[in-house]
């Protein structure tokens, strides 16, 4: 499949639990649970953990002096031992990867990597970082988080990516945004919330075999796993906004998103 996997270790790491690598693991042994998915090249991309270059100023502007762990943006601060034990956790990570061990092993033409960033970026400029340094080259792309787990069998990816192919020329669909607990009942939610009626504007889609499904336009960019063209993350997602370290796609690409639907729920009213 024309598809590459980009997880992010970025979102809430340096972790407490580092150096063990049981979140990472998991994540991977879930993948099992869709079709093909581990034919596909798997990025793991990780962060730097924040306590680079701290005296002075980086690449990424003027950094900040040196205060407790953040782990939601990736910063292990002045805590004692908490940036060696991530680092010792990507060794583990690397060991596994080169031996092929569990979960890490991948299937048929596919691969498992590890792209290790220099410095601290967070979520938003990581994701850029990596394609910048082009480790996304297909068409498509799925980009998640490692604490995002498949916990239902996925058996449409294959099928989602040929209903991609053929209305590529139509400009809807862009993005889908696998099912999670912020999308339960997505549309009555929505409606209650925000006064936008989304129902008229799914789409019942069928796939090969007789499968059906139905699409749902998101009003916010939720930082859960996602397929989506790689070209929308290069000429759309990522220069849209002005991204610094440590902000992440969700509170950028999400809030002006639902800003701006919130703004026109009118149009959507008539």
């Amino acid at each position: 499949m024309d598809l590459t996997v980009l997880i992010q270790t970025i979102q809430t790491s340096p972790l407490p639990s580092h150096p063990s690598t049981a979140l990472l693991d998991a994540l991977l042994t879930s993948f099992d649970r869709v079709d093909r998915l581990k034919e596909c090249r798997i990025v793991i991309l990780a962060d730097g953990c924040g306590t680079e270059g701290r005296d002075g100023d980086g690449d990424d502007g003027p950094r900040r002096a040196a205060g407790p762990a953040n782990f939601k943006h990736g910063d292990a601060g002045s805590a004692p031992g908490v940036a060696d034990a991530y680092r010792l956790h990507l060794d583990e990570v690397q060991r596994k990867i080169d031996g092929r061990v569990g979960p890490y092993a991948p299937s048929g033409d596919g691969s498992v990597e590890l792209l290790r960033l220099a410095r601290r970026h967070g979520s938003a400029c990581a994701v850029a970082e990596a394609f910048r340094l082009g480790a996304v080259t297909t068409r498509y792309v799925v980009v998640g988080q490692h604490d995002n787990f498949f916990v239902r069998d996925v058996t449409y990816l294959e099928g989602l990516l040929g209903y991609m192919d053929r209305t590529e020329g139509e400009g809807w669909l862009q993005c889908v945004h696998f099912p999670s607990t912020a999308t339960i009942r997505y549309e009555e939610k929505t409606l209650r919330r925000y006064g936008i009626d989304l129902v008229p504007f799914g789409r019942e889609v069928r796939g090969p075999g007789g499968a059906r499904g139905r699409l749902v336009p998101l009003v916010f960019w939720y930082g859960r796993t996602s397929l989506a063209r790689t070209r929308y993350y290069e000429e759309v997602i990522l220069p849209r906004h002005e991204m610094r370290v440590g902000d992440h796609l969700e509170e950028l690409w999400g809030t002006a998103q639902l800003g701006h639907l919130t703004g026109v729920r009118d149009e959507f009213a008539g």
